[in-house]
């Protein structure tokens, strides 16, 4: 299948390397010019997506979708009619409606597809996929996302919208989890206990998952190579708050931690940073995204 990839950040580069793995002839294309062994690299993302079957977005929000969809130089400009779109990027159910009609709009196929897992699991072919699409168009991902789930899940929502909506629910999940982790770590230095002691017992409570699976970056202080970024967690916590009128105090609270942390530390760090018993104190700027 020839596929096009746009979005080359952590996993859109792992998604793009797993298109090439399982076979598929890939050009791939990002804003700050990257390459993927056995990929061909293309000028913009018209370029990409020309004589393409399919193209994957894998950006950072709903806005990036949207200029590289539908930008200057955008797919639409390259995409011939019936060419499938395979967004893999975490927004709003809202903005995923507005690209899909814009996307038919101009004749070509539409599929919403975000993920659950992160680097390591789309490595190993362990992603859940959430799609959202019509039957037929979510058939003719298959391909595609098999690459990235073929040891894992692919899990049909509904519409398009009904996907994202699942992912935000999902990040929720995780966004709690992250910031009862950040308080329990604080209350117990500030009761002197001792951090070992604190993880371990973390471990093994409600939120023992996240611990464990964060326990070798949070002995080591390793927060560096996110898996997934406290940015990233932040955007999709106001996403999730912002997208319904029902009061979710819990989730509020975790967006605040988080969005507070992208101040107080690196907003590129791994989410097991929210584990730090004190954040820094003087963060470096922000790097500029390398995936649109």
């Amino acid at each position: 299948m020839r596929i096009a990839a746009c979005g080359l950040g952590r996993m859109g580069a792992a998604g793009a390397q797993a298109l090439v793995a399982a076979g598929h002839e890939v050009t791939v294309w990002n804003r700050t010019p990257r390459t993927i062994s056995g990929a061909a690299t293309a000028a913009s993302a018209a370029d990409a997506v020309r004589g393409a079957d399919a193209v994957v977005l894998f950006v950072f929000d709903g806005p990036a979708a949207e200029a590289v969809l539908l930008g200057p130089a955008g797919i639409v400009t390259g995409a011939a009619p019936g060419t499938l779109v395979i967004n893999a990027t975490t927004l709003a159910p809202n903005e995923s409606r507005r690209l899909a009609v814009a996307a038919r709009g101009a004749g070509l196929r539409y599929v919403e597809a975000p993920v659950l897992g992160s680097v390591p699991a789309v490595r190993a072919g362990t992603l859940t996929v959430l799609t959202g699409g019509g039957p037929e168009d979510v058939a003719a991902a298959e391909p595609v996302l098999r690459a990235w789930s073929h040891a894992g899940e692919r899990r049909y929502a509904g519409p398009v919208g009904a996907a994202t909506a699942l992912k935000l629910v999902a990040n929720l999940g995780l966004g709690i989890a992250a910031a009862g982790l950040h308080d329990a770590i604080r209350l117990g230095a500030d009761l002197g206990l001792s951090r070992t002691d604190v993880l371990d017992v973390l471990t093994r409570s409600a939120i023992g998952g996240l611990v464990a699976r964060k326990r070798d970056r949070l002995d080591q202080a390793a927060y560096t190579d996110a898996d997934f970024t406290i940015a990233a967690l932040a955007k999709d916590l106001l996403l999730a708050t912002e997208a319904t009128t029902t009061s979710l105090p819990v989730a509020r609270a975790a967006a605040h931690v988080t969005t507070t942390a992208t101040l107080t530390t690196d907003p590129t760090a791994d989410i097991a940073a929210l584990g730090r018993t004190q954040p820094d104190q003087h963060p470096s700027p922000p790097p500029t995204p390398t995936n649109v």
